[in-house]
């Protein structure tokens, strides 16, 4: 049976596309409307499958939501995620970037690196990337031009951020809600409240037991056993969901970083319980809109914390991004190369197979200077060798030379 490569009707390059929305044009309320958790994951992979589509991954965090994969054409991944998220197809457009070809790649490695952070520098978002592509995996709609492709983009990541200074100083949300805690007045005497015991509330408990160990700190999630977890390795107090109410009003600060598509603080529960400081850290926003009119209650949200320390950085940052870039750049070269010389593997494994076939009905030959014969598998390997180090040193013609033999081959 012969053996024919898959024929895409776009090059391999140009299928690399990205859509997505994030701080620059959307604010909270638009990003938390395209949030997406694991299951809507599920289903944006399934809908893919359905589709044919073999890669697809989303990155959502509360300054992004970005979904890649390679498809004919990027609306295509525009259309997976308003179908499973709150927002529409029209919402998401106002807001977005497509892109597609280089410009996306050149997109993804500027987000693994931290460049496009808002944040510039925050080196969380690597390991969110790689959380997105663990998902991808899992759910069967990572392929392996799309693993190389991230793979490239983590080194390049990786040795910016020991190679350089990109991510001196502040580097996350979380962290960047302890600098502005470090400033609070009587801050050792305060008690603190954190509500979300996920991923981020796990790091804003860690950073709190480090960098202000001398405050109160207690926790709850809307599951109880997870909170319990947390409580234990972090050295916090735990306190059940169904007190939530009680313990906002005995605390002096409360620290929202829960995952919900809906408020989980609402007005009711800090009404007349006097000064709060309230840290909103959650994409959708869970603290209710209406809280902030509460008299002695100030509310910040991922925005302001972010922009309240950004100025302390920024300048150090910026003052590294030459550096950054010429790695980035370093990396995507190597990669450019990988795949030029991987478009022609499918070609070469159909070319080295038939001449296996052919070689089977031709006598043995020998070689002009040996005395033994060449098997079939050797005489195939010498000739695929040959072919490959001709691809490598001119392209061009190899590629009209490879597809004058796949011809021949068909016909014989």
């Amino acid at each position: 049976m012969s053996l024919q490569p898959h024929i895409m009707t776009t090059p391999i390059l140009d299928r690399f596309c990205v859509a997505g929305i994030n701080y620059h044009k959307a604010d909270i309320a638009v990003r938390g409307s395209f949030s997406v958790s694991k299951e809507d994951f599920a289903l944006i992979a399934a809908s893919a499958r359905a589709q044919l589509v073999r890669s697809v991954f989303v990155v959502s965090t509360c300054n992004r939501t970005e979904i890649y994969g390679f498809v004919e054409n990027v609306m295509q991944l525009a259309a997976l995620l308003a179908e499973h998220t709150r927002g529409s197809i029209q919402d998401f457009l106002q807001y977005a970037y497509l892109k597609s070809g280089k410009e996306a790649v050149d997109h993804l490695y500027r987000v693994a690196s931290g460049l496009d952070s808002q944040i510039l520098g925050d080196y969380e978002i690597l390991g969110q990337l790689k959380q997105a592509v663990d998902a991808a995996t899992a759910n069967q709609v990572l392929g392996p031009i799309m693993n190389r492709t991230v793979n490239y983009a983590f080194q390049a990541s990786k040795k910016i951020k020991t190679d350089t200074a990109l991510s001196s100083g502040t580097v996350s949300v979380s962290y960047a809600a302890i600098e502005l805690l470090k400033e609070t007045p009587g801050i050792g005497e305060k008690k603190i409240l954190v509500i979300g015991a996920g991923k981020f509330g796990g790091n804003v408990c860690k950073n709190l037991r480090e960098y202000l160990p001398q405050t109160a700190v207690s926790l709850m999630n809307r599951t109880d056993e997870t909170a319990k977890a947390l409580a234990e390795r972090t050295g916090a107090v735990f306190i059940p969901y169904n007190k939530i109410e009680e313990a906002i009003q005995v605390s002096d600060i409360l620290v929202v970083c829960t995952n919900a598509q809906y408020p989980t603080v609402l007005p009711s529960m800090l009404a007349g319980s006097g000064e709060k400081l309230v840290l909103d850290l959650s994409v959708p926003a869970n603290v209710h809109a209406d809280v902030k009119a509460l008299p002695g209650i100030r509310v910040i949200d991922v925005d302001e914390i972010s922009t309240t320390i950004l100025d302390k950085t920024i300048a150090r940052r910026k003052a590294e991004i030459p550096k950054a870039q010429e790695i980035l750049e370093h990396y995507q070269q190597e990669f450019y190369t990988w795949l030029d010389e991987y478009k022609y593997s499918l070609h070469i494994k159909s070319w080295k197979d038939k001449l296996q076939e052919l070689s089977e009905w031709q006598p043995q030959q020998y070689c002009e200077m040996a005395s033994t014969p060449l098997s079939p598998d050797r005489k195939a390997q010498k000739a695929v060798t040959r072919l490959a180090v001709n691809l490598r040193t001119n392209h061009e013609k190899g590629c009209q030379f490879i597809n004058a033999i796949n011809d021949y081959l068909q016909m014989s």
